[in-house]
This record gives C-alpha cells, structure tokens and sequence, in this order.
C-alpha cells in the first residue's frame, strides 16, 4: 500500500485499506499456527487450555500429566479453557490415517472412537495386544476364546422396542456392531441392552424415556438416534470420558455440550450456526444463541436430566 495518500482517500478507502491490511500471507499464516502448538507434546493443542500463570498454551491432557505444574515457572497452577485457539485448532484440516477419511479437527475425537480402521487395544487384565478391526477379532478368538464364550449372550441382545401403533420397531443392526465386551479389570460395565450407536455414540435402553416429553422424539429412549433417558445419560457421560461434576452433557447428537459461563446454557462450540446473524458462527461457548441439539438440553436439564444436574451443585 505504498504510495496511497490516507489523508486524502476517502472513509470507504480506508475501510478497504483496513481490511488489507489484515491480510496474511503464507509465512505469516506458518508463524501464527504456531502459537497453537502444545507446549509439552509440540502439537497442535487438543482443548487448548492457558495456564493461569503464565498464559502458556497447553492440551487439556497434557496439563493433568504435568500434574497441574506449569512448565514455564514450575509453579502449581490451573489452566482456563482458550476458545480461540480451540475454534482456530478446531477449523484446521485433518485427515485419518487408518482410513483415510477427510475432515477437520474438530471432528477427530469423534471419528477416531467409531473409525473402522482404527487400531483397537485389548482390554483383557494383561495383554498388550494393539491391531486393526479383523486382526483385533482373531486375536480375542485365539487368545480369549473362553471369554468370548461366556460373553457371546451379550453379542445379540438387545431389547425390543415397545409397539407403538401396532407395529414394533427393530433394533437397527448399526448399534450391534460395538459388541459389549468388557473384561473385569478394564473398570466399565454396561447393561448389555444398552450400547452405543454407530451415529451418535449415545446409548439406548429402548424404553420409554423419563421426564416430560420433548418435541423432538417419539418417546422412546434410541435405538438409533435421538435423546435417551436419564441412565442412558449417565451411561453416555461414562462412555465419553466425563468425570463426575463437570458441568456437560451429551446432547442428541453426540457431542458433548458443556454450561455456558456466562449464560448457563449448553453449547457444543461447533461451527454449526451460520444460519444464525446473531452468533459468531458457532455454538457458544459462553454466551449467545445454541444450537437445536443443545437447546434440547437446556429444557431437558431442568426435567429428563435434572437428577444430573443437582449432582453439581
């Protein structure tokens, strides 16, 4: 922009110089992506959180495996969610590599617990075991075959939904293809009538759901998608990794939503509110509107999931 003359352009010329000037060019977008890196693991941070001390970036993982220490001064400290970095690390392009699979990061803690070819861990006290799908199942047939005895009842079942309207819905097969097997000392059990569908994740029990009726479902808890009971709910908050008191859900999607500070409500913080003028763009996280998945649950909170939600206080 050398030459222009500012004071002589017009405010409409400054307006578009302003927005040159906030262009960024390959080099700079380079130097910039890597303020978003770890500070401990040298990665692009997953839920990016900043030490409150010395406002150093960190994965959320990485910070508990520090012990709550902050690698910069070495003093005890917390880290507070970035939502910047997290929205910025979040938009960047990914790419599987077990199945090749294209998307962005955002989408990568979801795609990798239902990837088909991602590299499954025995569970079973002891075994170090580690491959992909079809070598996972020789595996358990070769070394856990009386295991796999004792728990082939758990294969099939599931349960029925109850008619409605003369007719009875089946249990899609798509949910029967996470088979509940689940060794002693891994620490999880699962009623083996409710497991986790290939869309969502949730898991359904296939019974009528508690609470007041919501506009959005049948009133039946799944079997393949939707909202699901309050112990379905708890169930989803086990499979999902959330620790007891963490203020978040799972809403009817699949994706955790957690409370808004400022507003108290749910939100994702997914990019899926374009639709909406009076939002960034996204759900949340703090403030704003929410999308209609986690709108759901700010309803449902006070009825379906309000015996969740008083485990918080």
């Amino acid at each position: 922009m050398a030459g222009r003359n500012i004071s002589n352009a017009s405010s409409s010329e400054i307006l578009d110089d302003s927005e040159l000037l906030l262009d960024i060019q390959d080099d700079d977008k380079k130097q910039l992506l890597k303020f978003l890196y770890c500070h401990k693991c040298s990665d692009l941070a997953t839920d990016a959180v900043d030490t409150l001390c010395c406002h150093v970036l960190l994965c959320q993982a990485c910070l508990d495996l520090l012990e709550k220490v902050c690698p910069d001064c070495g003093r005890s400290c917390s880290g507070s969610p970035n939502h910047l970095a997290r929205r910025l690390i979040g938009c960047q392009p990914w790419r599987c590599r077990h199945c090749g699979a294209e998307g962005s990061r955002s989408d990568e803690a979801d795609h990798r617990r239902l990837c088909p070819a991602q590299p499954r861990q025995c569970p079973a006290p002891g075994c170090q075991f580690a491959g992909a799908p079809d070598e996972f199942l020789a595996h358990l047939t070769e070394r856990h075959a009386a295991q796999l005895l004792r728990k082939s009842a758990l294969l099939f079942s599931a349960r029925a939904a109850p008619e409605r309207q003369g007719t009875v819905q089946p249990v899609s097969s798509r949910r029967l293809r996470m088979p509940g097997l689940m060794f002693s000392a891994a620490g999880l059990s699962r009623d083996p009538s409710r497991r986790p569908t290939s869309h969502t994740g949730k898991n359904y029990c296939v019974r009528p759901l508690n609470g007041p009726a919501c506009d959005c479902c049948d009133g039946i808890c799944g079997p393949n998608n939707g909202c699901n009971c309050c112990d379905c709910m708890r169930a989803d908050l086990a499979t999902f990794g959330l620790r007891p008191g963490e203020h978040a859900l799972i809403n009817r999607e699949g994706v955790i939503a957690r409370v808004g500070q400022e507003t108290g409500r749910f939100y994702c913080g997914r990019p899926n509110m374009a639709h909406d003028p009076a939002t960034d763009g996204f759900c949340g996280p703090n403030n704003g509107n929410n999308c209609h998945a986690c709108h759901q649950l700010d309803r449902q909170a006070q009825g379906r999931y309000a015996d969740i939600v008083r485990e918080w206080a």
